[in-house]
């Protein structure tokens, strides 16, 4: 049903109409995208990276946006930010230079425009308030590199975690690679027990979360099929155990 039937076929006056007309656009907007699938990027021998990853592709945003950088000492910083997928950062504008947060360890947390962003070994967008958090990290990282082997046949080497382990400084865009390099985006989901910091959403974690539930959820899990790679399936679960 588009939105405009919603509209037809339910009962609100023309005020509230044209209210939910305003509203709704900009919280679809503002919301990630949960069907939303990424094909791979291979970065052809012999060109620039840059030339492969346009603002649209590599930002979480379209612009840098209005945001606040909170550390857990209390000391606050607004500025202009947005998130490099490629690059794993959040950057902020100073003057004319784009510049990544250097004292990680110590954020409390990050909002952009209507997000939250918190940290722990790489950048978690809150997707899912309640008791039980769900956030995302959501990076584009080398998958393989292709290189050419004799009569045309191509040699996939996974051994490629000096790549991603690289300083990603702005000279990685302007990097012209020998071989193909073939990038994913990968998509970790998280979630927060009350009080706890985020960690990665796995069945180990949430036993080890939930110490004195496991016998519950582990009934609830047999009753129930959670793909932890779904998103549907973690609010779903995510709002179970926020009720216990």
């Amino acid at each position: 049903m588009v939105f405009e039937e919603f509209l037809n076929q339910n009962p609100f006056s023309e005020n509230m109409k044209r209210i939910l007309c305003i509203i709704c656009p900009v919280l679809l907007l503002n919301y990630p995208l949960t069907g939303q699938e990424y094909k791979d990027i291979t970065v052809k021998a012999g060109t620039k990276v840059i030339d492969y990853f346009p603002v649209s592709v590599r930002y979480r945003y379209p612009d840098f946006a209005d945001g606040r950088l909170q550390f857990k000492n209390g000391i606050t910083r607004p500025g202009l930010f947005n998130y490099n997928f490629l690059l794993g950062e959040m950057e902020f504008l100073q003057s004319h230079d784009t510049l990544s947060i250097a004292d990680k360890k110590n954020i409390s947390f990050i909002t952009v425009a209507l997000d939250t962003f918190f940290y722990n070994n790489g950048y978690i967008e809150l997707i899912s308030e309640g008791p039980v958090r769900v956030g995302l990290m959501h990076n584009i990282r080398l998958k393989t590199v292709e290189r050419k082997g004799a009569y045309g046949t191509t040699d996939r080497n996974s051994s490629i975690n000096t790549y991603n382990s690289m300083s990603f400084s702005g000279n990685f865009y302007k990097l012209m690679p020998n071989e193909d390099w073939v990038f994913q985006h990968t998509l970790q989901y998280y979630f927060s027990a009350p009080g706890r910091a985020f960690i990665q959403f796995t069945r180990k974690n949430v036993m080890e979360a939930f110490p004195q539930e496991k016998d519950a959820i582990k009934e609830y899990l047999k009753s129930n099929r959670i793909d932890f790679n779904s998103r549907d399936d973690l609010f779903r679960f995510a709002g179970y155990l926020g009720k216990l």
